[in-house]
């Protein structure tokens, strides 16, 4: 089950100052990134068509788990700005190819508390085993 959240609080160009706070106001509850094309203004669609094939399976696996997860979809431009090596999701988010979807969580080592992720990309986005395992992980 999905609980769409608001990551306004997150600047996508100041990641690391942004990040752990935000995963910190979770409460030790993993939070999950869809990174995805913004839609082509002629069809309203992701123009990217392993986005468009992955939507469905995304969706489906997290409808068929029972648990309440925190889930945001990130748009990361239209073809041109996502091509741009200078595009923040590669820079600071490092994405190599979309769709991704990113689990991000709290770990703790030495006493202290650092971001942690787990990203499915591409083609792993489609294989619901593998969307299941990443929602199991503790």
């Amino acid at each position: 089950m999905i609980k769409d959240i608001s990551t306004s609080s997150i600047n996508p160009e100041n990641l690391e100052e942004t990040l752990k706070p935000f995963l910190e106001s979770l409460e030790g509850k993993p939070l999950f990134l869809f990174f995805i094309a913004s839609d082509d203004p002629a069809t309203n669609q992701p123009w990217c068509p392993d986005v468009r094939a992955a939507l469905g399976p995304v969706r489906k696996a997290f409808d068929e788990d029972a648990r309440e997860h925190n889930f945001a979809t990130i748009r990361v431009g239209v073809k041109e700005e996502w091509r741009n090596p200078t595009n923040v999701f590669r820079t600071q988010w490092k994405l190599q190819a979309i769709p991704t979807l990113a689990r991000y969580s709290l770990i703790t080592v030495d006493e202290q508390k650092f971001p942690s992720v787990r990203m499915l990309v591409e083609a792993e986005c489609l294989d619901l085993a593998k969307l299941h395992g990443l929602m199991a992980e503790e």
